[in-house]
């Protein structure tokens, strides 16, 4: 899974899904493959690493996002409905 690596100076890195992590102890490891690691930071070196999503996943984020826009939209006019009711108001004498 893609992710990006905030160092504890701040900078930040973009690793693709081609780059295994794991952590242990506090360490991480970076490589190419699980096990064989090539890049290894101490605790103190490493601030946050942030799951994202690829470009492929963005692509289709796309839809997913106008998915929600509907379905929003769906419930707002739900709601609307709901709340017009049939013409009886509790708040008229």
């Amino acid at each position: 899974m893609a992710f990006k690596l905030t160092y504890s100076d701040g900078q930040e890195s973009q690793y693709d899904d081609d780059t295994v992590w794991e952590v242990e102890n506090g360490v991480l490891k970076l490589g190419k493959k699980e096990g064989t690691w090539s890049v290894l930071l101490s605790p103190s070196h490493w601030a946050v690493i942030e799951l994202g999503r690829t470009a492929s996943d963005e692509k289709d984020g796309d839809s997913d996002s106008k998915d929600a826009k509907k379905d929003s939209d769906e419930d707002a006019e739900k709601d609307f409905e709901e709340d017009s009711g049939d013409g009886d108001s509790k708040d008229e004498d």
